[in-house]
């Protein structure tokens, strides 16, 4: 069999990628259609993801159908490409893709659409439940619609990946360059006459970078903040982008994200969280339109990569709360079931939590409790989504109660939280 009965795909970012072409392939393909690809191997666990659209955690187990649907069909004929649509109108394509020197692994791209779905039929499956509605909406606005020539290039894509190689490329540049104007000074020459004033200012913004980066590592939001204050401006692009004032401040931006994720990554917080939420950011500041939100979006950076710190700085506890509380900040939104947890870090349920609150101080649901209402700090703070849908997406089924436990945690509702940032 293809299959195990169980597909666990979230857990496919803390998996360790070992096979190079099949990883720089998938690269190429995921870039070229901007659509979730999930690779498989041949007893049905994850071995890599990229993700555009992450699934809502109520469509995985049709997802599982669906990819076990294809799986079968892969079995009876596997130098196909095969394409299903769901009850829903998601459509997944499924390839078997061997690389040399490698096992055969099954691509899943999608769910994508051939047509929006009637939504009013969706709304009629998920009535009993507000959050499911609103949530499935978001969902299938966010999702690539593909016509039928789309869906025959990424086939055409798919049948040729095994070749893909990164090839090296030159740039040209046909226009001469003014510095090698008649002066009689090469490139070369001109560089290796610095200015003095430029080489000040480089080692202070790289002596600022180092502060900045010290800041985050520790989770200090007081800190990098007065770093920040002292040293405004310290990536300025308006006389590259002259005029483009919106412009020069999404590049310091980009530039200021990738410092800050670093700078995470040495404060111990696991790759699978730096991914999200240096993608998030990324995203975000695409989308900002004005000077005004991308200085407000650089605060809430500094703040979310501080508190992101703190809230993974789990490196002195044990090997066995580690994983622990790793596993619960993977699936915060998902019931506590103390006796699966216990089989996952193979000891018994009544080890697991005396060593847990011993070490940590807390129950794991106070410690799972902390990590819902520290993502829902996150989402309250962009201003946009409402309560009750916060409260469905990190898991509380009950806004109210959600209130209480934030209240109980942050010495505030939900709202004065959100009116206070």
């Amino acid at each position: 069999m293809l299959f195990q009965d169980c597909i666990d795909v979230e857990r496919a970012g803390l998996v360790m990628v070992q096979h190079l072409q099949m990883t720089s392939a998938s690269i190429n393909v995921y870039q070229l259609i901007d659509t979730n690809i999930v690779i498989l191997s041949n007893d049905g666990s994850v071995i890599l993801t990229h993700i555009r659209d992450p699934i809502p955690d109520f469509l995985l187990e049709m997802q599982q159908k669906d990819f076990l649907l294809l799986g079968k069909q892969i079995e009876q004929d596997s130098s196909q490409c095969y394409m299903n649509t769901n009850e829903l109108g998601l459509t997944y394509l499924s390839k078997l893709i061997e690389f040399e020197g490698d096992d055969a692994h099954i691509w899943f791209i999608g769910p994508f659409l051939m047509q929006m779905p009637d939504l009013e039929k969706l709304d009629s499956l998920f009535h009993t439940d507000q959050n499911k509605r609103n949530r499935m909406q978001e969902f299938i606005r966010s999702l690539k619609l593909f016509s039928n020539s789309k869906i025959q290039s990424v086939v055409n894509i798919l049948s040729l990946a095994r070749s893909i190689r990164q090839i090296p490329y030159q740039i040209v540049n046909l226009h001469q360059d003014p510095l090698e104007r008649g002066d009689g000074k090469t490139m070369m020459q001109i560089l290796q006459q610095p200015d003095e004033s430029d080489s000040k200012f480089i080692e202070l913004k790289y002596e600022l970078e180092k502060e900045i980066m010290h800041a985050v590592e520790k989770g200090d939001k007081t800190k990098i903040k007065k770093v920040m204050s002292e040293g405004k401006n310290w990536h300025d692009f308006s006389k590259r982008f002259p005029n483009q004032p919106v412009r020069a401040m999404r590049n310091m931006l980009i530039i200021l994200n990738t410092l800050l994720r670093i700078a995470a990554e040495k404060g111990k917080v696991p790759p699978f969280f730096l991914h999200h939420i240096s993608e998030k950011f990324s995203k975000q500041i695409e989308r900002s339109e004005s000077i005004n939100s991308l200085n407000s979006l650089q605060e809430l950076m500094q703040d979310e990569y501080c508190d992101l710190v703190k809230a993974h700085a789990i490196s002195g506890y044990s090997k066995l709360v580690q994983q622990a509380a790793k596993h619960i900040k993977i699936h915060f939104s998902k019931p506590l079931n103390l006796k699966q947890l216990a089989e996952y870090c193979v000891v018994h349920p009544a080890h697991l939590s005396r060593q847990f609150k011993k070490e940590t101080g807390m129950t794991l649901t106070d410690y799972q409790n902390k990590m819902r209402i520290d993502e829902a700090k996150l989402l309250l703070r962009e201003g946009r989504t409402s309560i009750d849908r916060i409260a469905g997406y990190i898991g509380f089924d009950d806004a109210g109660y959600f209130a209480r436990i934030f209240k109980k945690i942050e010495g505030m509702t939900p709202t004065q939280f959100r009116n206070s940032c």
